[in-house]
């Protein structure tokens, strides 16, 4: 007969009780569970551990510990975006979200910062008093680690409500999700490797999803292809401005846009630039939908799916309002890579 650990047989027994509870049932204190279980406060945390990963329970400082999935006393849905998400994907974002929600009888209430400068902890503080059944956040890689330097990840950490993320974020319970950046970029390495010609520069800004485009590209290109890489401070110089600056200089050679434009109109850079028809270099740049080229510019695209984003959030966090308790999930939502009008190759989401 095997041995099974004290811990291991507790942990055993909290599920089987927290299967049998109702949502929003709270469960006794760390030092109640102590002297029921007859073991230390390190097992009980443990444990409580484990259920807080798995999704059925929320555990709320100075509250107490709640069995997950407690029924909606709201019929809204908050949003939380810090500011830095580029205007036209933060509407499709917001599209996304709200397409999503009105369908299943749910508003939704746009409460982030709106510049990135602005003081967020009073409006982070806020989040659980807002009244909300849940909350979508869209935080930016640059803000994320601001927040963890200034400790304010902890309002998220300590939410009592379902909580979905864009950006996994370290020890706080929540399901997450996020386009496949290296994914969608090594395919579009691998369908421009066979006829590359001459010097390859990638543009993008500072952040985790530009490096996650930067690997990708350079795994799908290969060894045979070195990439000249300018990862640019938005605040200081955008990557459409370094573009302007390419077109007056006659630089010549292949172009990795990897970001979208923030505003209509920054495409139109392009315009009668080397990118055409007849250019022996290729041109690949990242759009959201509804982004248009110039006419006579010739690339390949890369689709962000934003609004797709938006809508598989709100279904994660619905369900999780609904009653759902288990594991926490992440997702890698598929990119659209396209030549033209002319659709090249579709990835698959990644669960």
């Amino acid at each position: 007969m095997s041995f099974v650990p004290k811990y291991r047989k507790i942990l055993d027994l909290l599920i089987q009780r927290v299967n049998g509870a109702n949502p929003g049932d709270r469960l006794p204190t760390v030092r109640k569970l102590m002297a029921e279980y007859s073991t230390s406060q390190s097992a009980i945390e443990r444990c409580l551990d484990e259920l807080d990963r798995q999704g059925l329970i929320r555990r709320r400082r100075g509250s107490g510990i709640f069995i997950a999935g407690t029924a909606p006393s709201s019929t809204v849905i908050g949003v939380y975006t810090d500011g830095e998400m580029a205007r036209h994907s933060n509407d499709l974002f917001l599209k996304g979200v709200r397409t999503t929600a009105e369908k299943q009888g749910f508003q939704v209430a746009d409460f982030g910062s709106k510049d990135k400068y602005q003081a967020q902890s009073e409006i982070l503080a806020s989040m659980e008093s807002l009244g909300c059944a849940g909350i979508i956040t869209a935080l930016s890689t640059s803000n994320f680690f601001r927040l963890e330097n200034e400790s304010r990840l902890k309002y998220f950490r300590n939410l009592a409500l379902p909580l979905v993320t864009c950006l996994p974020i370290p020890s706080v319970a929540a399901d997450s999700i996020m386009p496949d950046y290296f994914s969608s970029f090594r395919e579009l390495g691998r369908l421009l490797r066979p006829s590359l010609k001459g010097p390859v520069k990638f543009l993008g800004h500072h952040g985790i999803p530009t490096l996650a485009r930067l690997q990708g590209l350079e795994v799908g290109l290969t060894q045979k292809f070195q990439v000249e890489a300018e990862i640019l401070h938005k605040t200081e110089k955008t990557a459409f401005e370094r573009i302007t600056q390419l077109i007056r200089e006659n630089w010549e050679g292949n172009l990795i846009i990897g970001v979208p434009p923030d505003k209509p109109g920054l495409v139109e850079e392009l315009t009668n630039s080397r990118w055409t028809k007849d250019s022996k270099f290729k041109l690949a740049i990242t759009l959201e939908e509804g982004n248009v080229l110039p006419s006579g510019v010739v690339a390949y695209k890369v689709i962000k799916p934003s609004f797709q984003i938006g809508a598989l959030a709100t279904e994660m966090l619905l369900s999780r309002i609904g009653g759902f308790r288990g594991e926490m999930t992440h997702k890698l939502i598929k990119h659209k890579l396209m030549f033209g009008s002319k659709a090249l190759k579709t990835l698959e989401a990644l669960a």
